[in-house]
């Protein structure tokens, strides 16, 4: 299962491969994080959970690409993974809505409130990401 994550803040990796652990039911030695822009061939491809991590400009940091492999047992929805990454970092994290793509997503805080954002990529090279809306909400993505 893929999930496609994006953070306010930076996070450190280690903090990302224990909330990533913890929420999918895995050992933290079993979490690879890695920079996109980094040793690809230092990386454990055979880790339970990939995650590769870009830096971005703007409103937001980071773009978090995890994958859990098919092994692991427990692949909650992103929604969940979002929190969990949220709540371990303290920073708000950003997922995509099903609907309205590509700038609709939903946003989570550490302590768990729900909002719906928008998020714009300007025309710059590489794309200078802004929040344009931040709307709290009741409904569950």
């Amino acid at each position: 299962m893929a999930y496609n994550l994006l953070s306010v803040e930076a996070v450190p990796a280690g903090v990302v491969a224990r909330a990533l652990a913890g929420v999918l039911g895995v050992a933290v030695r079993d979490v690879d994080v890695a920079d996109a822009d980094g040793d690809q061939e230092a990386r454990d491809w055979e880790a339970a959970v990939l995650c590769t991590y870009d830096v971005l400009r703007g409103d937001v940091a980071w773009s978090l690409d995890v994958y859990a492999q098919d092994r692991v047992a427990d692949q909650p929805p992103e929604s969940e993974v979002a929190a969990a990454l949220a709540n371990a970092a303290g920073t708000t994290v950003l997922f995509p809505a099903d609907e309205a793509p590509p700038s609709a997503y939903w946003a989570v805080t550490p302590d768990g409130t729900l909002a719906r954002a928008r998020l714009e990529p300007s025309d710059d090279d590489p794309p200078v990401f802004t929040v344009t809306v931040v709307e709290a909400t009741r409904d569950t993505p």
